[in-house]
């Protein structure tokens, strides 16, 4: 009885070992290794999929340039928020400071410099903004370097950034000056401050 059992116990692991070995195709059509084609793509990935993934770079590629319309779109609405702020902050100042500052007889001594940095600035942050919108109409997936483009895209934005915190700079320069000088009168002639009610 034990060797009758032998031999079919054999015979059956022979099948079971033996079938792996196959499946195992020729070595030349093994994933993972170079083929001789022209795209240099392995030869275990079928034409299909090799389309496949570059449709997939397409569509992420036209995902990012639809991002880049958005951002390009939400950076001019900021800017344009900003300038308009800044503007009002700037004619406020130099309203304080013609009616208030220099009827009083006290003068800022580069008024003048920093008016002209502030119009300076401002123009700054506008050639930054005009760069960055032609660099940005010019992106396109189809083009030659569409990654050398998104990069150009992301330094055009942090120029057009430094450009407005500049700009915002220059503006606090000037009300620090403004301020200086009135505050060195509100020290010598310090204000009687009403006592609070209980």
């Amino acid at each position: 009885m034990k060797i009758k059992i032998l031999p079919a116990f054999l015979v059956l692991s022979f099948v079971l070992l033996a079938t792996p070995a196959f499946a195992i195709g020729k070595p030349d059509t093994l994933p993972g290794r170079p083929s001789d084609s022209a795209a240099g793509q392995p030869s275990g990935l079928p034409a299909e999929a090799q389309n496949l993934l570059t449709e997939a770079k397409l569509k992420a590629c036209q995902a990012r340039e639809g991002a880049i319309t958005k951002r390009m779109t939400h950076l001019i609405e900021l800017v344009t928020t900003m300038e308009g702020k800044f503007d009002a902050i700037v004619q406020r100042v130099e309203e304080y400071y013609t009616s208030k500052v220099v009827p009083s007889g006290k003068t800022v001594t580069n008024h003048d410099t920093l008016v002209a940095d502030i119009q300076t600035k401002k123009t700054a942050v506008a050639t930054a903004l005009t760069t960055a919108q032609a660099n940005s109409t010019n992106f396109s997936c189809t083009g030659n370097d569409p990654k050398g483009l998104l990069t150009q895209f992301r330094t055009d934005m942090q120029t057009v950034k430094k450009a407005l915190q500049d700009y915002r700079t220059s503006i606090k320069d000037l009300i620090v000056a403004v301020r200086s000088v009135t505050g060195e009168t509100e020290r010598t002639n310090p204000s009687v401050s009403p006592k609070p009610t209980e």
